[in-house]
């Protein structure tokens, strides 16, 4: 089976490594030559060879969005999840809408475009969220206003043209994750959900819980569903301090949340992806262990204590060779333990020992 995967970095670099349990062949499509999926495929392709690529495929996935359209175009009859639901993702303020039609729950929000931002944002209760339709992740082109003042670095960093997402700032408890697969045959299996903390957008670490989401679960099977999606979705919620959930937003793809299944599951997200796009049964979801997952944000190899970081019982590196720049994710440490009072009170040990050395 070749597998092509669109997009070069580090969720395609875990998909290759974990595929090649089954013996497949990975063809890149990516254009950025450095990119850590291209240094264990096959083979590699830029976007203007993508006739090529397509040609060698058996089947093609993406491990992230923001892939230029005229891909898309010649890759979808092979592509899973599918291209109309990837174009879904691309636009917050699509997926925002159609979860709102769908009768999903979402936080308040409106849609608003550059000239009558000040309007739309007097129609909800300060501080908002604005957050930019496209190429927004990790806490790119997202803005929290707590007065009007603040609009205008949204204004200075945006086109006349641009629509945002204006949201209610949601007082939440805490943020979750519930990720599932689905394979062509309609089979689902979900994995245990996550708790999440972020730090200006992006995630810093997560860990398994003990606690139960019925609710969450049945919006992951529905939206599958719905969306007629083979592959994995991973819905990220807010837990409101009234015992709600809210769909914070989802991603049709292998995900961040996910890492710790490499160590904790019996079947790891990546190769749960790869078993649904090639149509092999889906493996077990189950978790082996309590886990949890620290992402190296921003830091380079050489300004880590391994010996110290490694020492930790449960611990185990992922490392995924990228140029260090500011709140770029460089790796992250899996950790696995035999409860989750464990794993909480290792992952702040590990925190302390990396951040607070380099006063990250």
């Amino acid at each position: 089976m070749r597998v092509g995967i669109l997009g070069g970095g580090q969720l395609g670099w875990m998909t290759i490594l974990e595929g090649r349990k089954l013996g497949f062949e990975f063809f890149v499509a990516d254009d950025k030559p450095r990119s850590p999926a291209r240094k264990v495929a096959d083979l590699c392709f830029d976007y203007s060879q993508i006739d090529e690529f397509v040609k060698l495929c058996d089947v093609i996935t993406y491990e992230f969005e923001h892939i230029p359209e005229e891909v898309l175009e010649k890759t979808a009859p092979l592509t899973f999840p599918s291209v109309e639901i990837l174009k879904l993702k691309k636009s917050k303020v699509e997926e925002k809408l159609f979860l709102k039609r769908r009768g999903y729950p979402v936080p308040t929000f409106t849609v608003a475009f550059k000239e009558d931002l000040e309007q739309k944002v007097g129609l909800l209760n300060l501080p908002v969220v604005v957050k930019a339709e496209a190429l927004g992740y990790d806490g790119k082109g997202q803005y929290l206003i707590k007065s009007l003042q603040d609009l205008q670095k949204v204004k200075a960093n945006h086109g006349e043209k641009d629509r945002f997402l204006v949201e209610e700032f949601v007082d939440f408890d805490f943020e979750l994750s519930i990720i599932g697969v689905r394979s062509p045959r309609g089979e689902v299996r979900l994995y245990p959900p996550t708790i999440n903390y972020h730090r200006e957008g992006i995630l810093f670490y997560n860990h398994t819980t003990s606690m139960v989401f019925p609710e969450g679960e049945e919006i992951v099977r529905s939206l599958m569903e719905e969306l007629n999606l083979v592959g994995v979705l991973c819905v990220e919620f807010f837990y409101t301090k009234e015992g709600k959930l809210l769909i914070n937003e989802m991603a049709p793809r292998v995900h961040n949340t996910g890492h710790h299944t490499l160590d904790s599951a019996y079947t790891s997200q990546f190769e749960n992806l790869l078993r649904a796009i090639t149509g092999l049964p889906l493996g077990s979801t189950k978790l082996k262990s309590h886990a949890g997952m620290l992402n190296l944000l921003g830091v380079s190899y050489d300004e880590i204590d391994w010996k110290k970081v490694l020492s930790v019982e449960g611990t185990k590196l992922y490392w995924y060779g990228k140029e260090k720049k500011h709140r770029r994710k460089m790796g992250h440490i899996n950790l696995v333990a035999s409860t989750e009072e464990e794993v909480v009170e290792k992952l702040n040990q590990l925190y302390d020992m990396i951040y607070e050395p380099i006063k990250c």
